[in-house]
């Protein structure tokens, strides 16, 4: 549709809407028992590196920068321990607002490892701002191989994959990221060539139906991933070994004249997967967090993709109108303040050459 046809739609709203005074009024910000709270988000991995962030949240009466540097809180205690024991301070650097664990404050060695099932407890006060605190059951770790690769006509990459039990929380969520991969094609046009061409493999789709489950990105009807994306599956239903099937896919970069329909795969190499197991809310937090970027990825090479969808439009056009005033509650799992306590493990799963 033409972008004066979304404009007068945009209009005709508008219009109706006016009688209502629903896009002026004032508003009075000087809440009396509104006071500004420590905003924590925690990167800790199973194994490997922990790291909190600490900031603090801004009453909307006050003037912010729009980097939100002003908001790092430096001076904070923060303390973690797992499963009751010692409690360990964690420190930053001068004016950071990143806290480490004391041994991997000069980055030189390994930092204190939480491992599979602990329950890590944090601690975070200041005298500015309500004690804020948070108590979480790592994840376990997943056990995942790949039987089989398999190059199909479309130019996609198909892979079985097989999951061994999960021990782990029977809440927790699986995660399957594309780690790397790239694909030898050939010219199927030109026959004298004989030069195989690198794609770059870049995300991951299935079609199987264990995806529904869950928020997975959506793409022309098949759940979709990348290296940062993750597919998520739920780990309720690893009771069992489980078998699925993913297909990898990419593009030509950096040369225009490839035309992706005139090659065809031959054989992969350094095709590997990463396989995380998440905490619940760590899948909640990421599922918040596409929700706001708006997270997306194209449809796999091949498939036809649909129409512009017209009412999504006008929505995006009513949306950047306003100004992006209609939020998405933000998910929090930290008592006293906002932000989250994020935890996963990681495994990498590479297929034989």
């Amino acid at each position: 549709m033409k972008k004066t046809a979304i404009s007068y739609y945009l209009f005709l709203l508008l219009l109706l809407t006016g009688c209502e005074e629903m896009f002026y009024r004032e508003v009075d910000f000087s809440v009396e028992g509104e006071h500004e709270m420590l905003v924590v988000n925690t990167q800790c991995q199973v194994g490997g590196t922990f790291v909190a962030n600490i900031n603090h949240s801004v009453l909307a009466n006050k003037a912010v920068s729009m980097d939100g540097k002003n908001t790092g809180v430096t001076d904070a205690e923060v303390l973690v321990r797992a499963n009751g024991g010692e409690w360990h301070r964690l420190y930053n650097r001068a004016e950071s607002s990143a806290y480490y664990m004391p041994d991997s404050v000069s980055f030189s060695s390994r930092p204190i490892a939480f491992q599979p099932l602990d329950t890590v407890e944090m601690q975070i006060t200041h005298p500015d701002y309500p004690a804020a605190s948070v108590r979480q059951i790592l994840p376990g770790t997943v056990n995942a191989r790949i039987l089989g690769v398999l190059s199909v006509q479309e130019g996609w990459i198909a892979m079985i994959i097989e999951f061994d039990p999960y021990h782990g929380n029977p809440d927790d969520i699986i995660g399957i990221g594309l780690e790397s991969g790239t694909a030898l094609m050939a010219n199927k046009v030109d026959t004298t060539d004989r030069r195989a061409q690198p794609l770059e493999l870049e995300y991951i789709y299935t079609t199987s139906t264990n995806f529904a489950l869950l928020q997975n990105i959506q793409s022309e009807g098949y759940y979709a991933g990348s290296k940062d994306e993750f597919l998520f599956l739920p780990a309720s239903l690893l009771q069992d070994t489980l078998r699925t099937v993913i297909f990898a896919d990419g593009r030509f970069k950096g040369n225009s004249r490839l035309r992706r329909e005139n090659y065809f795969p031959v054989g992969v190499m350094n095709l590997s997967l990463e396989m995380r197991a998440y905490t619940h809310d760590s899948y909640l937090y990421e599922s918040f967090r596409r929700n706001i970027r708006g997270s997306y990825i194209p449809a796999p090479t091949g498939v036809p993709t649909s129409d512009e969808n017209i009412v999504q439009e006008i929505l995006d056009e009513i949306a950047s109108f306003l100004g992006g005033q209609e939020l998405i509650p933000p998910f929090t799992n930290i008592e006293g303040g906002l932000g989250c306590f994020h935890a996963y493990s990681s495994a990498i799963v590479r297929s034989a050459e």
